[in-house]
């Protein structure tokens, strides 16, 4: 028997470039450039603020290592420290956050789109469309286009650089996938830490009224987008996420207190927690590499914070 093949919709074949850089990419950057977080109090000093790459022992026959990346292209974070080399080109297997395949982008594309017959223009109210509409011109997004995009959707395109979504629509892989295209090379295992049906529900499933303001004030800060990310890129490039913190403490404007605490109990604590435990069949194994988003590694409920309670010793190698 043949097997049906589901067709994407033609909006999806039409910005297929642009969704393409935005697979998983969106997903976890969108929580730094929304300015969505729990920083820690002025003068609190953060737990395991500073470093990217930690040696993990106690488990298995050899170390493992965790390393935090940045989901972007840009060259300056693709191009690896020679430590983070070393720990990488010895390791046995690779877990990263979500697996990227065909398949992964396509439930994406999907669930990206609206279907039950409205537009996003009456979703969101005519005056919020236009806005939606002026921001979405950076990016190459007409307002037919626009139209059919769920807000939640819209936001995490809006929360990225017009600069990083041309890299990746270009064909420029995230540090992510790039870890991954090179991990398929040499033979690796490569491990998810979650499914992107996972990731896809952290937005599916919020309240439509919600979803409409996290994108009112993702266009409220629309215009610091490329500011924020030299921002972020520097302090990522100083092996310093507790300054990332600090950068999300300053742009917490526009954003219901009790909307911020809810989507990052799911964003990040919730999902520190799954990706540990489930990294942990790696760290039996030993000389695993294991990389998530920088901000997954910091503070109270940060992994690193995680493995030390379970008694692992961690020591930082840059």
């Amino acid at each position: 028997m043949t097997p049906v093949r589901v067709k994407e919709p033609w909006i999806v074949r039409g910005l297929r470039p642009v969704l393409r850089g935005l697979s998983g990419f969106a997903l976890g950057l969108v929580l730094v450039l929304a300015a969505f977080g729990r920083p820690a109090a002025a003068g609190t000093e953060i737990p395991y603020g500073q470093g990217l790459l930690w040696q993990i022992d106690g488990a298995g026959p050899a170390p493992s290592y965790l390393f935090g990346t940045m989901h972007s292209a840009d060259e300056a974070v693709t191009n690896l420290a020679p430590p983070v080399v070393e720990a990488f080109d010895k390791a046995s297997s690779l877990s990263i956050e979500v697996i990227m395949t065909p398949e992964a982008q396509m439930s994406l594309s999907f669930a990206m789109m609206l279907t039950d017959g409205r537009s996003l223009e009456q979703v969101v109210g005519p005056e919020l469309f236009e806005r939606t509409v002026e921001a979405g011109q950076r990016y190459g997004f007409g307002q037919d286009h626009l139209r059919l995009f769920k807000p939640w959707a819209v936001m995490t395109i809006l929360s990225l650089p017009p600069s990083e979504v041309k890299r990746q629509a270009a064909g420029e892989k995230a540090l992510d996938h790039q870890l991954q295209a090179r991990a398929t090379e040499r033979g690796l295992a490569v491990h998810g830490l979650e499914e992107i049906g996972e990731q896809i529900a952290l937005f599916n499933e919020m309240a439509e009224a919600d979803q409409v303001a996290m994108l009112d004030a993702t266009l409220a800060q629309s215009g610091d987008v490329e500011r924020l990310f030299e921002e972020m890129r520097t302090a990522y490039l100083d092996q310093d996420p507790a300054h990332i913190f600090e950068l999300m403490q300053a742009q917490q404007t526009g954003f219901d207190p009790a909307l911020t605490e809810t989507f990052t109990e799911r964003l990040l604590d919730a999902r520190n927690l799954r990706m540990t435990e489930r990294m942990q069949p790696r760290l039996d194994e030993g000389n695993a590499f294991i990389a998530v988003g920088a901000l997954h590694l910091p503070g109270e409920k940060g992994i690193l914070q995680l493995l030390e309670d379970r008694g692992y010793q961690l020591t930082r190698l840059y």
